[in-house]
């Protein structure tokens, strides 16, 4: 199957994911796209190049899995670690042909003007490390957020003082000029910073995409995800890998297949918006933590949802917690109106979980798993066909359910 879609879309989407790792900051990516492409429209630097820079602007967090790391990058003006969730972003951008261009610029935009490697080229240098210092500005903005008085001022001197150093001289000197005006500040605001793009995204152009490099994305956005938390090493990967196997099985259509592969791949992305605490607590969560958890299937879906090609796809990674006796969630819906599609990747993100390491147990063996879920779907949560083919072929849907994939 084929997708049309509009990158811009999917990028300004998928950024979304990105920036939920900040939980209750939900914009640096675009903040920092914005900037970046102020500043090149002052230089008048030609649409195309600065269409690149706000795309990798918005995507130059994807190291980022973590909200500790998140906050090490918020808090502080230069930190001595940065350079790993850099070379990270580097990898993961790498392993994605339509982004593969913008994976250099990652791996350096946290290296300081005087440090440039001599093997970037000149342009390189300049979007890298503009890049850099409008993110460190958004990370002084966040600063004071907690402070009594908001001082456009102390932003600016502070980087300023690292003109030369950290910060192309010019770049900063372009900086101090477009944010002396108000506006400039103003687009901070979530409803300005949504207007702004909406052009920008409108503009973009809709391309044929085959389903192999949508796959590419979507196992791209699965690692980050992934990576939140040792005990979710490939988990996305494994439920995809099984969801697959489950639909092939009972002689669902290719290009169902393939969606619920897509979904599979996508269906936890809203978990980055969860804090690394809750997802790693070795204990049962309380009733506001279970809130939080509960809510990723949703977010999964906010995210997704803009992307026009993306609509089912959205809508089924949402559902994966969704359980026929209506007391799933988010939507609590009853079962005629949960598809297979979604009853597929429920059963397999139950399973696959079930025989997977978590901080408050071992994982379990297959045949225990598989008890468990058989239990589930005598107390009409589960689907039997799915899961009496799942017991009719066991160890191949452990086997499906226990890969290890690393970008």
């Amino acid at each position: 199957m084929n997708y049309q879609l509009n990158l811009r879309e999917v990028t300004y989407s998928l950024s979304t994911a990105l920036d939920f790792v900040g939980i209750d900051d939900t914009f640096h990516g675009k903040r920092v796209a914005y900037m970046a492409a102020e500043i090149l429209k002052e230089l008048h630097w030609p649409q195309e190049k600065i269409d690149d820079v706000i795309c990798a602007s918005m995507l130059h967090d994807c190291g980022v899995s973590s909200t500790d790391v998140h906050s090490h990058l918020v808090t502080e003006l230069d930190w001595d670690n940065s350079q790993v969730h850099a070379k990270r972003g580097e990898e993961l951008l790498k392993s994605v042909d339509i982004y593969e261009k913008y994976a250099t610029l990652i791996r350096y935009h946290h290296t300081h003007w005087n440090r440039m490697p001599d093997s970037l080229s000149e342009e390189e240098k300049y979007i890298t490390n503009l890049i850099y210092m409008v993110d460190r500005v958004d990370a002084l903005n966040a600063q004071q957020k907690d402070s009594e008085v908001f001082s456009i001022q102390t932003i600016q001197e502070t980087i300023q003082k690292y003109s030369g150093s950290m910060f192309s001289p010019e770049l900063v000197e372009i900086f101090l000029h477009v944010s002396q005006r108000s506006s400039f500040w103003f687009y901070f605001e979530e409803d300005a910073l949504d207007e702004y793009f909406v052009e920008w995204i409108e503009k973009g152009i809709e391309h044929t995409f085959s389903f192999a490099e949508v796959k590419k994305l979507a196992l791209m956005f699965a690692a980050v995800v992934d990576a939140k938390s040792e005990f979710t090493s490939s988990h996305s990967v494994s439920v995809s890998n099984l969801a697959r196997y489950l639909a092939e099985e009972m002689n669902l259509s290719l290009e169902v297949c393939e969606k619920i592969e897509i979904a599979g791949l996508l269906h936890d992305l809203g978990k980055l918006r969860v804090d690394d605490a809750i997802l790693n607590k070795p204990a049962k969560l309380d009733y506001n933590e279970r809130l939080k958890m509960n809510r990723h299937g949703f977010d999964s879906y906010i995210i997704l949802r803009r992307v026009q090609g993306f609509k089912e796809i959205a809508y089924l990674a949402s559902m994966h917690h969704e359980t026929l006796d209506s007391q799933g969630y988010p939507y609590n819906f009853e079962a005629k109106d949960i598809p297979i599609e979604a009853r597929i990747i429920t059963t397999a993100d139950i399973y696959q979980a079930l025989i997977q390491n978590r901080p408050y147990r071992e994982g379990l063996t297959k045949e225990e798993a598989l008890k468990i879920v058989t239990s589930m779907t005598e107390a009409g949560k589960l689907d039997y066909r799915i899961t009496d083919l799942m017991a009719n072929n066991l160890d191949i849907c452990y086997e499906k359910a226990m890969i290890e994939y690393e970008i």
